[in-house]
Parts: structure tokens; C-alpha cells; sequence
């Protein structure tokens, strides 16, 4: 049940990627954005978790909300235990997130893991064996960069940026992957051995998996296909193309490089392709290269999201009118977002889980009421090269979310020349001071009190122009992915650099190791059960 998958415009982390480096021609950043509200929108971190009976999402901003069942404080608000079917805030500048079945943990830009609600198995990572009603730091962690995080039914798992994998809860069926360790309250190291270093990290159930960089992927703890439990990493015959992992209560899905999913256990099959999977207790989804979401196991309860509840061998597609960037299955619902930033929840719905204001279940999705929406994207972008400038249009976004429009933000991946434009009618500026013959990774960000989307990039370069008594010919116009203009996947050299920079200056843009995301995965997704 994680969120927050790094995916989308990978460029767009360019902008947060050198230190020290003005953010526009006045030398700051606009109102209301630092390098880390550019480096979580730029991410795609719309993403939604579901756990055991509480949900959680992560906004474009990076605030986290979480609604449906608090009994033990996993919705992280601070309040006493309450129920709710409604979003609750409970952590802000996050990037990732996974429920559990009464626990939730995330982590914030600076690589730091929080934890709340149930800590009877030590779950929390604090030592304490205390609830908590607001998310708490895992204090032995500290220190480290983390980049992925996932929860079980009573344990958690997370791996830094060097590769190391970390677990902690309870540990009875080997689920913790360091042999002898019934329980710990605090991060073990988990015995990986020479299975390189992990990329990705799910927990469900009992059960915990991993994919390395190298493409291996290996489960311990619970196995849901032997059924026999497992205190060390096995490896799962993936042919060396794992790209993620996904876990829930009776089964692991393995999803390779080239979309294929292999599940075993309580969906155990063949499937694909995929570009993101999610396993839940007894139930298994995933996004194909459309966007369109299928589901496929256990329907108890409407989880498979097609309309009835009887079971389903083979993927049926979920009744959602819009594509989909992100999934993830519980214990006994499902939730999803689509590339407008809308989230929608089906299956049980007892204790609010699906976020629609009500406690019924529902075998067709319903949207989560309550969460702030980002805006569209500027259109048509295009940038024309000057005499030591660049001049930048583009049309308006048609969609500005749920909130109140507040600006454009038109700059240069380094900060070098920028123009902040207060009106939604601006469809245009020019970005000066710049080095004739030097090229520029342009982007234009579009801010709301809601949401910010930063655009793909489009990379120009300001030439000089000579006069010419016979008649110069008009600068030429760049659009991305056209003559000069190039689309996140044509980066110039400025801006590769700027990515080395940040990947060697750490933070959690060591999950650019990771495989590529769903569609649009401008966000991210995810795929822990409980």
C-alpha cells in the first residue's frame, strides 16, 4: 500500500538539483515554492495507499491525508481515536507512503522515515511499544537517506539510498529477514548477502520482497506459495528482469522491465503487460500501458472494482471513466488515481475507507471527497531562441484543480533567468541575461493554492544574430520533441550534470535508480497490503 513512486518528467528534478543556485532572475524561489515543493511535484507524488481499513494519499504539495478506520491512530492527525470517512492531514513534504493494516509510515523530502498508529509489534520503528496518534521519526534511522518505504500487517521495511535494506515489527514467520529475530522495536539490517543493492521493497502480510538494481528480485519471511516461512532472502526466478514487487496477505507479484507480472499464491499467474502492479490480502490490480486498471482474485466486498463481487481468475477492468497513473489493493478495498488528480476507493467501506462520506461498500469506484487537486499542465510550450535570451509561450492549462490559481513560474533548469506571471491569461515571457551558444532546459511551472505542475522540459539555445541587409531569417521555433526542441527524454549536458549533482548530494533522488513508473506516472503508485 505505498505511494508516492517517482515517475513522470525525471527533468523536472533538474530545478531542485543544483545547490545554491538562484531560482529566477530576482534570485528566490516564487511565493510558496522551495527546492523541496519543486522536487515533490516534479515527482508525480499524486498517489494513493490502502491499508487494512484506512486509506491514505499524497498531494502534489506533499501533505498526506488519510481517512477511514483511527482506532489505533493510523490516521496520524494528532486527534484521539475517532473514525472518519473523510481526509484528515497528517503529515506535510512527503514523498512516500504505505499503509498497513493499522499502521501508516512515510517519508519526508529529507529522507527521514515517520511512523504511526499500531505498535504492538514494535511496527513504529521507536522502541517505545506505544501507539501513536501523529507521526513519530524513526529515530535509528536518522542519518540515513531513505527511499522507499512499505508496511505490513505488523511490520515495516525501508531501504536507503546506498541499497541497504532495513526492517523492524515483528518478525515470527522470518518476515524481518534476519535469522533468529522473532520481534525488534528498532531497524535491523536485513542479511541480503550478495543480492545486491535494493531498488524496491514491499510488505504484506507476513511477507516481505525486494528488487535489487541488477534486476533479481528475492522474498522472505511468509511464503505464499510453499507455505512455509522463510528468516532469509530466496531469490524469485524473475530471468533478471524484476522491476517491482508487490506483496499482500496469501501472495507476491513480481512486475519485470518489460511488463510482465508473475504472481504467486492466491492469484498465482502470468500476467501483462503491466506498468504497475499492486497486491492486496487475497486480491491483486494493475495499470496497463493505457492507463486502464484491471483486478483480478478475491471480489468479496466489491475489491475488484468491475461492478459485482463474485471472484475473477483472469484481469477484469475496473469501471473508472479516466486513466489511471496510480493503484494500489488493501485488505478488503482498492483505490486508485487518475492523470487528473482525482482518487477513487471501491470494496468495503465499513469504516470509511473509501473516503466517499459514507459506510457501505461499493463494487464500482467512488471518488474520495476532501482532497486538494493540482493543476493541468501549461500546453504547447514553445520557446524561441533571441540574442542572449529565450522567448517562452504556451497556453494556459484547461484544468487548475481544486484550487485558486496563483501564478506561472517560467525558469531555467538552473535558476539562470526566470519570470513569474500572476495572471492565468500570460501565455508568454522572454528569460534573458543568458549566454549566447550555451544550451537552456526550459520549464514552465503552474502554481496553485492546491497544487503546482511542473512541465516537461524543452531545451533551447540564445544565438546572436548578425544583421543581415538581405534579411535574417526568424529565429527558429523549438517545441518539445521537435528540430531543437527536446522533451524530458533529449536533456542537455547542464542538465544531466544538475541530476548528478543531486544524486551524489543524496536525498531521495536515489529513487531515480528505480524502473520506470505507469503512464503519466507523474506519479506513482503503489502496491502493499496489509
Amino acid at each position: 500500500m505505498r505511494l508516492g513512486r517517482i515517475a513522470g518528467a525525471v527533468a523536472a528534478l533538474v530545478l531542485a538539483a543544483i545547490p545554491g543556485a538562484p531560482a529566477a532572475a530576482a534570485g528566490t524561489y516564487p511565493p510558496g515554492v522551495t527546492a523541496d515543493t519543486v522536487r515533490i511535484a516534479s515527482a508525480g507524488t499524486a498517489a494513493v495507499a490502502a491499508g487494512g481499513a484506512h486509506s491514505c494519499a499524497i498531494t502534489s504539495l506533499g501533505t498526506v491525508y488519510c481517512w477511514g478506520d483511527d482506532s489505533s491512530g493510523q490516521l496520524g492527525d494528532g486527534a484521539r481515536p475517532h473514525g472518519f470517512a473523510h481526509p484528515v492531514v497528517a503529515l506535510r513534504n512527503a514523498v512516500r507512503a504505505d499503509a498497513g493494516r493499522a499502521h501508516t509510515c512515510a517519508i519526508d523530502t529529507g529522507g527521514t522515515a515517520y511512523c504511526w498508529g499500531d505498535d504492538s509489534a514494535g511496527q513504529l520503528g521507536d522502541g517505545a511499544h506505544t501507539d501513536r496518534d501523529a507521526p513519530h521519526p524513526v529515530e535509528a534511522l536518522r542519518g540515513r537517506t531513505l527511499v522507499t518505504i512499505a508496511t505490513g500487517s505488523r511490520h515495516t521495511c525501508a531501504a536507503d539510498d546506498e541499497g541497504t535494506a532495513w526492517c523492524w515489527g515483528d518478525g515470527s514467520r522470518g518476515q524481518l529477514g534476519v535469522p533468529g529475530t522473532s520481534r525488534s522495536a528498532v531497524p535491523v539490517r536485513v542479511h541480503t548477502g550478495r543480492t545486491g543493492k535494493v531498488v524496491d521493497i514491499t510488505a504484506g502480510g507476513d511477507t516481505t520482497c525486494a528488487a535489487t538494481a541488477g534486476g533479481s528480485a528475492y522474498c522472505w519471511g511468509a511464503d505464499p506459495a510453499a507455505g512455509q516461512d522463510r528468516s532469509a532472502p530466496a531469490a524469485v526466478t524473475t530471468g533478471g528482469k524484476a522491476r517491482e514487487v508487490a506483496a499482500g496477505g496469501r501472495q507476491a507479484c513480481v512486475l519485470t522491465v518489460d511488463g510482465a507480472a508473475y504472481c504467486r499464491g492466491a492469484t498465482a499467474r502470468r500476467l501483462g503487460p503491466f506498468t504497475a502492479i499492486s497486491a492486496g490480502v487475497a486480491h491483486a490490480c494493475g495499470i496497463d500501458r493505457g492507463g486502464r486498471a484491471y483486478c483480478w482474485g478475491d471480489g468479496g466486498d466489491g475489491r475488484l472494482g468491475y461492478g459485482r463481487t463474485a471472484e475473477r481468475a483472469a484481469p477484469t477492468g475496473v469501471e473508472v471513466d479516466g486513466e489511471l497513473t496510480a493503484i494500489d489493493a488493501g485488505s478488503a478495498h482498492s483505490c486508485a488515481v487518475d492523470s487528473r488528480g482525482y482518487t477513487f476507493c471501491w470494496g468495503s467501506g465499513a469504516d470509511g475507507q473509501l473516503g466517499a462520506g459514507a459506510t457501505a461498500l461499493s463494487a464500482v469506484p467512488l471518488r474520495v471527497e476532501g482532497l486538494p487537486r493540482a493543476p493541468g499542465a501549461a500546453t504547447g510550450v514553445q520557446v524561441r531562441a533571441l540574442d542572449g535570451g529565450l522567448r517562452v509561450s504556451w497556453r494556459p492549462p484547461a484544468d487548475l484543480g481544486s484550487g485558486r490559481f496563483e501564478y506561472v513560474w517560467v525558469t531555467t533548469a538552473g535558476h539562470e533567468s526566470g519570470c513569474t506571471l500572476p495572471a492565468l491569461t500570460a501565455q508568454g515571457c522572454d528569460l534573458t541575461g543568458l549566454r549566447n551558444g550555451q544550451e537552456y532546459d526550459v520549464a514552465v511551472v503552474v502554481k496553485t493554492s492546491d497544487g503546482m505542475r511542473v512541465g516537461d522540459f524543452v531545451t533551447a539555445t540564445p544565438v546572436a544574430v548578425a544583421p543581415d541587409p538581405f534579411g535574417a531569417p526568424a529565429p527558429r521555433e523549438l517545441q518539445p520533441g521537435a528540430g531543437g526542441g527536446l522533451p524530458v527524454t533529449g536533456l542537455s549536458p547542464v542538465a544531466l550534470i544538475a541530476i548528478g549533482t543531486m544524486l551524489l548530494g543524496g536525498g531521495l533522488v536515489a529513487l531515480l535508480v528505480r524502473a520506470p513508473q505507469s503512464p503519466a506516472r507523474r506519479p506513482g503508485t503503489d502496491r502493499r497490503r496489509p
